[in-house]
């Protein structure tokens, strides 16, 4: 597992292990003003503030995963950018 950190980090996959999103993997997309994720496999984008993130990590909510290889995250950021349209 990798080192924990305060703010997300672009290509970085982050499941869900309690609460309403339960079972869903989370793919960092953005994390400038909000943070952006694209949700698998529902592919559902969500924008999470910065201190329920925070709180998510303190509580064991999120776990990290993994970095993502360039060419998978490009695929997650192409149907993010897709969602994002319609």
């Amino acid at each position: 597992m990798l080192n924990l950190f305060k703010h997300p980090r672009k290509k970085t996959v982050y499941a869900v292990t309690k609460g309403t999103y339960l079972g869903e993997l989370w793919v960092c997309v953005d994390n400038k003003k909000e943070y952006k994720f694209l949700s698998l496999p529902e592919m559902h984008i969500r924008i999470i503030p910065k201190d329920k993130f925070d709180l998510g990590i303190k509580e064991g909510i999120l776990d990290v995963v993994k970095k993502l290889p360039t060419f998978v995250y490009n695929v997650c950021y192409k149907q993010y950018l897709k969602n994002s349209k319609s």
